[in-house]
């Protein structure tokens, strides 16, 4: 009983992890590379930050954050499978 559990985590974790790839490839996360490397240069006065917009979140927000709260799920079953087994 104990090596299907494991086996059945690997699986989940891995069909996740290539999700997860696949959805970021075709969201372009990749694409702009020259633009992060300036990121923290970036210095902006307080009041500047104050006339920024307010940050929505979309889709990829909502998709990652589904995948975390599967892969959190994922692991607690496991756990919750193989102390039930000791």
């Amino acid at each position: 009983m104990f090596i299907p559990v494991w086996l059945i985590f690997l699986f989940t974790g891995t069909v996740m992890a290539v999700a997860f790839l696949v959805w970021s490839i075709r969201s372009h996360q990749y694409d702009d590379q020259d633009r992060a490397r300036y990121l923290p240069l970036n210095t902006l006065e307080p009041e500047e930050l104050a006339d920024q917009p307010p940050v929505r979140h979309g889709a990829g927000f909502y998709g990652i954050l589904t995948i975390l709260v599967l892969g959190i799920g994922s692991v607690l079953l496991t756990l919750l499978v193989v102390l039930k087994h000791i």
